[in-house]
């Protein structure tokens, strides 16, 4: 995909140190960024990264054009939103939902619109979530008019009925969509793992 390949080229690792970032964490800079300007320190503290990874970030970011900094802090430019909403094309969430049958307690879950007409490694792609700092990833189709298990194509309403309500009732998704559903001990780890999962997909 177009965007992530260009964004992925923004922060890729130049000579010298390794950053402390990559291109989930860039896209979860420009997904916060989408609710208005946000200082440094505060970007830092809802992305748990340290304050130096923040800045070098958002420095490769403007570099690249995708945000401006004034004295109110960092803001999407005009390619960064236009960008953005290239990627929510397909990409749609997160969203916080509260589970009690498939996982119990609360979940960030990242929607894939039409994902689910690609060949996909279920897998490979927990292990992308683990990688990415979570617990793993549940990951479910949208397939006529219900959710399954695409491993299986098991229905989801089988072992979680509530569950399947909530999660399309928050998603709303359409055939060949797929509900990417992370794992984690704190929200934003499991936010980093849906996001990890989800960007594998769209690549």
């Amino acid at each position: 995909m177009r965007v992530l390949e260009e964004l992925e080229s923004a922060v890729r690792r130049l000579p010298g140190p390794t950053p402390n970032f990559n291109l989930i964490h860039a896209v979860m800079l420009l997904m916060i960024l989408e609710g208005g300007a946000m200082g440094r320190k505060r970007i830092s503290e809802v992305m748990g990264i340290g304050e130096g990874t923040a800045r070098s970030l958002i420095s490769r970011l403007r570099e690249s054009g995708y945000v401006e900094v004034d004295r109110t802090g960092c803001r999407l430019s005009r390619r960064g939103r236009r960008e953005l909403r290239e990627l929510r094309r397909h990409l749609l969430g997160p969203r916080e939902v509260v589970l009690s049958e498939l996982h119990r307690g609360g979940v960030v879950v990242f929607m894939v619109r039409r994902a689910g007409l690609k060949p996909m490694n279920v897998v490979e792609l927990r292990d992308e979530a683990v990688r990415a700092g979570g617990r793993g990833a549940i990951i479910l189709l949208h397939m006529d008019g219900k959710l399954v298990f695409p491993e299986t194509m098991e229905p989801v309403g089988k072992y979680g009925r509530n569950d399947e309500l909530t999660l399309k009732e928050a998603l709303d998704p359409g055939d060949g969509d797929i509900l990417v559903i992370g794992l984690g001990d704190s929200p934003r780890e499991a936010k980093m793992a849906a996001l990890a999962v989800s960007l594998v997909m769209l690549r």
